[in-house]
């Protein structure tokens, strides 16, 4: 009996054990969220795809591949020491991405964000997400022009966070997330 009482000790503290981040990611928003508390990731990059089209009337039209704005959303949530993700795409594809620079201020429907999945992350996911926040530096006022190049952005907005941020690199959250 005294055996199974300490087994079962043992295993709670564990499971209630906190996240444990190397001392190089502990500034990462991730790192700083509370059980009960959750972030949402933005991301907004480009890429080359074709696009199908299907019209009312049923007809299937067939784009060339060209360049289209990719807006992810990620929601973060954490409990206890379980930290689990709601992955959403917009549907809407125009390139140059005119609305992004505009999600700081409030999401809005027309932006069709339709939840595709959501999972529980595993540790080196979560690792990974707080390494991605350290390859990114605050937007100056120039680089929010939408032009041809429109980079890699992410915006995190959470309790005590709501900013827009230019991803150093080619650094995607839907690469980590699997």
């Amino acid at each position: 009996m005294k055996t199974s009482f300490l087994i079962f000790s043992i295993l709670l503290n564990l499971s209630l054990q906190a996240f444990e981040f190397p001392v190089h990611l502990k500034k990462a928003q991730i790192a700083k969220l509370n059980s009960g508390d959750s972030l949402i990731y933005y991301q907004c990059h480009i890429d080359s795809a074709s696009q199908e089209i299907i019209t009312s009337a049923g007809l299937k039209i067939k784009t060339k591949k060209k360049r289209i704005t990719l807006t992810e959303k990620y929601v973060i949530c954490r409990t206890d020491s379980i930290y689990s993700c709601s992955y959403s795409a917009s549907s809407i594809t125009n390139y140059p991405n005119k609305k992004f620079p505009y999600l700081t201020l409030k999401e809005l429907d027309s932006w069709e964000f339709e939840t595709k999945k959501t999972k529980n992350l595993t540790t080196e996911e979560v690792h990974l997400i707080a390494a991605l926040e350290t390859k990114t530096h605050c937007i100056t006022h120039y680089e929010l022009n939408i032009n041809k190049t429109c980079p890699n952005e992410i915006i995190i907005k959470g309790k005590k966070i709501s900013e827009q941020f230019i991803v150093e690199g080619n650094y995607l959250l839907r690469n980590i997330i699997k």
